[in-house]
């Protein structure tokens, strides 16, 4: 009987303080948070729960799940705030930077270097572009055709090319080309499909070659060919390498300049090398990951190698006289050489006689005298003794202090 009385004194005590958890509520007021409360409320705030103010709802507080104490016992029990979402906290703007270059702007340059030919090419330009950028003098300027080739192409498609963009306006001081990656493929020649680096290939190839060439020389504008540099597949090299004879046959018959940058990326065995030395000597890493592309160091060395043919040319310009052309081409490695010191003069000897003085081998030996000997020389004097035991019985001498022979112990 008196565990029953218990429970519902429990009972009752429980819905009590529910149902004064929600007498604020049932009254109207209601409960705003601690950033949100009224600066002055309409009544005296003392008389309402603390966080409860007469007016616009903002956030009714909840009553609490679970079990309390306080609503056990019927405390008044503080109402908790709401919880609130996240709020990102907002972003700073970034600050514009301005970046200062170096370079002079350059405004109207007296030389202009025209770069034309495929993705290849687009090393080469950036590599000169790095090498003239503190020369406000020199523009470097790309006419990149990526993915272009000379077979599958009409043969007239790079000269019109060419001439469209001098026409156009484009000054050129040197041409510089470097073409070919797309070109490792059987040519057509009308119904017949010619084999790749066969003698018909390389005569038809030439030709277009030679479109290209004839285009800047109608222009008597200077051309410096670069020609194909090795790649990873052994066998894409191999071809490369052959049809870089094409460009350098056809290229110093139009009186060109032909750079050969092959030995600048390869290893002392003739093998294709991604890493090697650069402009400064120092070793770094020229070739990328695909076996094809160039890092910018490595674009820095091709370059480097056409710069050498570019300065001569530009010489050439300035001084008024022709370019020397070699009838064989010149590695790229070696034309960046210093040119050895002058040999010293040759230092003349006195002339020997062909044939010396005749002496008989049967000739009798003669005395300083001149009488000739006739016997057995005679050994007389002190050394006769000595010399006699030595060479005549072949006892050795007795040996001297300090000699070399002198074995004896203590030395005296």
């Amino acid at each position: 009987m008196r565990l029953l009385t218990i429970l519902g004194l429990l009972t009752l005590s429980l819905f009590l303080a529910l149902g004064s958890g929600q007498s604020v509520l049932a009254q109207g007021y209601y409960y705003y948070p601690p950033q949100q409360q009224p600066q002055r409320p309409y009544r005296d705030p003392r008389a309402y729960p603390p966080g409860y103010y007469p007016g616009k709802l903002v956030q009714p507080a909840q009553p609490r799940q679970g079990f309390s104490l306080r609503r056990f016992f019927g405390t008044p029990e503080e109402p908790r705030a709401p919880a609130r979402a996240p709020v990102a906290k907002p972003r700073k703007a970034p600050q514009a930077t301005s970046v200062a270059r170096s370079e002079k702007p350059k405004v109207d340059p007296s030389t202009h270097i025209v770069v034309f030919g495929d993705s290849l090419a687009e090393f080469a330009r950036q590599g000169l572009e790095a090498a003239y950028g503190e020369n406000p003098d020199v523009a470097v300027v790309g006419r990149i055709r990526s993915g272009s080739n000379l077979v599958r192409s009409d043969p007239a498609d790079w000269p019109n090319f060419i001439r469209s963009t001098l026409d156009s306006g484009q000054k050129a001081t040197v041409a510089i080309v470097m073409l070919g990656l797309s070109d490792r493929q059987n040519l057509q020649e009308g119904e017949e499909r010619i084999e790749l680096l066969s003698d018909r290939w390389k005569e038809l190839y030439g030709q277009r070659i030679d479109g290209i060439l004839n285009a800047f020389r109608e222009r008597n504008i200077p051309v410096v060919w670069i020609g194909l540099p090795p790649m990873k597949s052994s066998k894409l090299s191999e071809d490369l390498l052959a049809m870089n004879t094409v460009y350098q046959e056809n290229v110093q018959r139009h009186g060109g300049a032909y750079v050969d940058i092959f030995p600048g990326f390869v290893d002392d065995e003739n093998h294709y090398t991604s890493t090697g030395p650069n402009v400064d000597g120092e070793p770094a890493r020229l070739r990328t990951g695909d076996g094809v592309s160039f890092t910018k160091a490595g674009a820095r060395k091709i370059a480097f190698f056409a710069d050498v043919e570019i300065k001569k040319i530009l010489e050439s310009i300035r001084t008024g006289t022709p370019v020397a052309t070699a009838p064989t081409a010149v590695s790229g490695i070696e034309a960046a050489l210093p040119a050895p010191p002058d040999a010293a003069a040759p230092v003349s000897l006195p002339s020997k006689p062909l044939v010396g003085p005749v002496l008989p081998l049967t000739r009798q030996d003669v005395t300083p005298g001149g009488t000739l000997i006739s016997g057995v020389p005679k050994l007389n004097g002190d050394h006769a003794y000595p010399v006699q035991r030595a060479l005549r019985n072949g006892i050795a001498p007795s040996s001297r202090p300090g000699r070399a022979d002198d074995f004896r112990w203590p030395r005296s």
